[in-house]
C-alpha cells in the first residue's frame, strides 16, 4: 500500500467517525429537547394542579365558611337536646373538611414550591410553650400528662420561620394526643452543637405512650394518604395528610426527623432544625444558682413529670427530695420546716386526707400543681401559697418562687 493510499483509508475512517459523531450529537440534543419539553409539561402540569386545587380549595371554603358561621349562630339559640346532639356532629365534620381542604391545599403549594420560607426573629421556647398550653387540655381531658423539658441553653430569640415552626408540632403533637389513651406525652427541647458561630441547632423531641408503630406502619407514617392505624379498634379518622406535610416542611426547613416506636409501647419522634442566630441573650435570664439553698418537697406521681420537676429546680442549685405521695412523716417535717417549699400536684393529692393536713400547716408554702383547664375554687386557692400550671414553664415555676421568697424577705 503506497502512502497515498494509507492517507485517503485514513480520511475515509475520520469522516465516517465524524459523521457518526454528528449523528449521535443530533440524537444527544434530541433526547435533550425532549427532556426539556418533558420537563416543561410536567411543570405545566404541576402548575395546572396547583391551580385547580388552589381554586377548587376556595370555592368548597367558601360555602364550608357559611356553614360554620350558620352553625355558630345556631349554637348560641335554644336548642332541645337531639338538636344538640346534630349540631354537635355537624360542628365536627365542619372542622373535618376544614383540615382537609387546608391539608391538601399546603400539599399542593409543596409540590408545586409554592411553599415559601420566611426568616424573622422569634422566641423559640415560648412559641413551643404557647403551643403545649393550646393543645395540653386535650390531653388532660384523656387523663394524660403532658410534661415540658425545655434546655435553659437556648438564646430568647432566633431567626426563622415561626409559622411553619409551629405547624410542623401542631400536627406531631395533635398525632400524639390522638394516640395516646393513657401515660404521658413528653416535649423535649435541646442545644445541640454548631459548627457554625452564626447558627443555632436545637434537638426537638415529642415521646409519648401511645399505641404506638409496628415497623411495617412506621416506615409508610409519612406517606400521602396513609392512616397507619385505619384498621385499629378505635376509629381514628383524619385524611392522611398531616404527617405527609409534616416531613415536607422539615425538609423545607433544611431539618431532619427520625421516627422510632414500638407497638403498644408509644412513639418518639425526633427532629434536629438549624436557626441564625439573633441574640446570645438566654432564655432564662437568672444564674444557675439562683435557689442556691433552698429545700423542697416535690409530691408527684408520675415519675416522668417528677424528675423533669426535680431536674429544673436542681439546675438552680435547690435540693430536692421527691415522694409519689404525701405521708405522715413529711407532714411533720412540713411542720417543722425542713421545707422551704411544698410542690404537691393537685390530681396525686386531691383526696389524700394527709394532704388536707398539710395544706393547712400554718406558715408552710405549699405550692399546688394544677392542670391547665381544671378549676380551682377560690376556698381551696386560698390554703396554696401559688398555684402552678402544668404543662409547668420554666420561668413561670422560677418566678413564683422568687416572688415568694421576696415576699417572705419583705
Amino acid at each position: 500500500m503506497t502512502n497515498e493510499q494509507h492517507w485517503k483509508q485514513r480520511i475515509e475512517r475520520l469522516e465516517t467517525r465524524y459523521a457518526d459523531s454528528l449523528t449521535e450529537q443530533e440524537q444527544l440534543r434530541l433526547l435533550l429537547d425532549q427532556e426539556i419539553e418533558a420537563r416543561k409539561k410536567a411543570e405545566q402540569e404541576s402548575k395546572n394542579k396547583a391551580n385547580f386545587v388552589a381554586f377548587l380549595s376556595h370555592e368548597i371554603r367558601n360555602p364550608a365558611n357559611g356553614i360554620i358561621a350558620m352553625s355558630d349562630l345556631l349554637d348560641g339559640t335554644d336548642l332541645n337536646q337531639e338538636q344538640r346532639s346534630y349540631l354537635d356532629i355537624l360542628q365536627t365534620s365542619n372542622e373535618s373538611l376544614m383540615e382537609l381542604i387546608n391539608g391538601i391545599l399546603d400539599m399542593s403549594r409543596l409540590e408545586a414550591g409554592k411553599m415559601l420560607v420566611t426568616s424573622n426573629p422569634f422566641d423559640l421556647i415560648n412559641t413551643i410553650e404557647d403551643l403545649m398550653y393550646t393543645l395540653a387540655p386535650q390531653a388532660f381531658q384523656k387523663g394524660v400528662e403532658v410534661v415540658l423539658d425545655v434546655e435553659s441553653e437556648i438564646p430568647l430569640f432566633v431567626v426563622g420561620d415561626s409559622l411553619k415552626l409551629r405547624q410542623i408540632f401542631l400536627n406531631l403533637v395533635q398525632n400524639a394526643i390522638k394516640f395516646t389513651h393513657e401515660g404521658q406525652i413528653v416535649f423535649e427541647l435541646r442545644r445541640l452543637p454548631s459548627l457554625h458561630e452564626d447558627r443555632i441547632n436545637v434537638g426537638f423531641a415529642v415521646r409519648d405512650t401511645g399505641i404506638g408503630m409496628t415497623e411495617e406502619q412506621a416506615a409508610r407514617i409519612f406517606d400521602v394518604y396513609s392512616q397507619v392505624h385505619e384498621a385499629s379498634n378505635h376509629h381514628y379518622g383524619g385524611s392522611g395528610l398531616g404527617l405527609a406535610i409534616t416531613k415536607n416542611l422539615i425538609e423545607l426547613l433544611d431539618g431532619r426527623i427520625e421516627v422510632s416506636s414500638r407497638k403498644d409501647e408509644g412513639t418518639s419522634i425526633e427532629i434536629a432544625m438549624s436557626f441564625e442566630r439573633y441574640t446570645n441573650i438566654p432564655s432564662i435570664p437568672f444564674e444557675d444558682d439562683v435557689l442556691n439553698g433552698m429545700r423542697f418537697l416535690l409530691i408527684e406521681q408520675e415519675p416522668v413529670s417528677r424528675n423533669v420537676i426535680a431536674s429544673m429546680l436542681e439546675g438552680w442549685g435547690a435540693s430536692v427530695e421527691c415522694a409519689k405521695e404525701a405521708i405522715a412523716g413529711q407532714i411533720a417535717r412540713v411542720q417543722e420546716h425542713e421545707f422551704d417549699i411544698v410542690l404537691a400536684d393537685r390530681v396525686t393529692v386531691s383526696e389524700d386526707e394527709d394532704f388536707r393536713l398539710l395544706s393547712n400547716i400554718k406558715g408552710a408554702n405549699v405550692f399546688l400543681l394544677a392542670r391547665l383547664g381544671e378549676k380551682v375554687e377560690d376556698e381551696e386557692r386560698s390554703r396554696f401559697r401559688s398555684i402552678i400550671t402544668k404543662p409547668i414553664r420554666k420561668l413561670h415555676l422560677l418566678n413564683a418562687i422568687l416572688a415568694m421568697d421576696k415576699n417572705v424577705q419583705d
